[in-house]
């Protein structure tokens, strides 16, 4: 059995609330959450409705910095309706709010867009504020973490020991140049013990010029389902994937995007479809140290690859501008 985490960050966008201005919180929630388009919502709502359909339960990293701004009301906007309907919520955080809070800042004259530029105290302090303010929000105590933009490092995991967060998933061995700046390795894809936290690697495949990492918007469908069937093959446990709150829009955050919504529809029925395959969460079917999380031996497929490129450059020549 495979188990597939279908990872959904959920996040208010701090560059829209800082362009919009921060009177338009419902806008900012409608581009970031909710999704609207004149076609119908595509955010998480509409996630969890196919998650569902295909009998998968979603993994929703929530960001409850925009309460600095917001009021913690904001947060149980996007926290009731997951837990009504028995998804997982655990913790995420984008310490760029922090530069428009004004003097809800906990950290006065401190700013940054990634955990890894802070102090390890600094750490503990915004992890226990963000705790905080999604359990005043309705959820459960979270167990799972994954930094804003990947940008945790060493004292991140330091940091969630100490406040009692079990698991992160913000080591990314599919992307050579992201923001994280744990001190792990490429080729580890395995979950690991690593400064008093276990770390859950988002997975990846190998591609051109190196891996790339399981995200909806990275990876073709026929990417995701070889990659799911190598796993089934070699007998990887789990399978972790990342999506976000509005991936299912254009850049811009106006419309849907037909192509990567289809993608997601297609992937979650490839999972419900596949025997051995099985949507899960922390809770359901927590990681062990040791498994293996994603396709990282898949062998490279130059048709695969070219395949994916040339869907990509059709989605952005669509909807790269609007």
């Amino acid at each position: 059995m495979t188990a597939v985490y279908m990872t959904i960050d959920t996040e208010y966008s701090a560059r829209l609330a800082t362009r919009l201005g921060l009177h338009a919180r419902q806008e900012v929630f409608e581009r970031s959450i909710t999704c609207v388009t004149d076609f119908g919502d595509v955010g998480i709502g509409y996630q969890m409705d196919v998650m569902e359909e295909y009998g998968m339960k979603g993994i929703f990293f929530v960001d409850p910095m925009p309460a600095l701004v917001w009021g913690t009301s904001a947060i149980a906007a996007v926290v009731e309706p997951i837990l009504k309907r028995g998804h997982e919520i655990q913790l995420h955080l984008h310490p760029e709010w922090l530069k428009i809070a004004g003097d809800a800042n906990p950290l006065p004259g401190r700013t940054g867009r990634n955990m890894h530029q802070f102090t390890e105290e600094e750490q503990v302090e915004l992890l226990e504020l963000a705790r905080d303010h999604l359990m005043r929000a309705g959820a459960p105590a979270p167990t799972a973490f994954r930094a804003g933009n990947y940008g945790a490092n060493d004292a991140t995991l330091r940091a969630l020991a100490r406040v009692g967060i079990r698991y992160d998933s913000s080591h990314v061995p599919g992307i050579s140049r992201s923001e994280c700046r744990i001190s792990l390795k490429e080729t580890d894809q395995r979950v690991v013990e690593h400064e008093g936290t276990i770390e859950v690697p988002v997975g990846a495949i190998r591609s051109f010029r190196g891996r790339r990492h399981a995200q909806i918007t990275a990876l073709s469908h026929w990417e995701m389902a070889a990659a799911l069937n190598h796993c089934l093959r070699k007998d990887y446990p789990l399978f972790n994937i990342v999506c976000h709150s509005f991936e299912l829009m254009c850049r811009k955050r106006k419309r849907a995007n037909a192509i990567i919504r289809a993608r997601f529809e297609r992937f979650c029925r490839t999972i419900a479809e596949t025997p051995g395959a099985k949507g899960a969460t922390f809770a359901s079917r927590p990681p062990r140290i040791g498994e293996t999380t994603g396709a990282a031996c898949l062998p490279q497929s130059e048709l695969r690859s070219a395949a994916r490129v040339a869907e990509q450059l059709v989605s952005n020549a669509i909807y790269g501008a609007s």
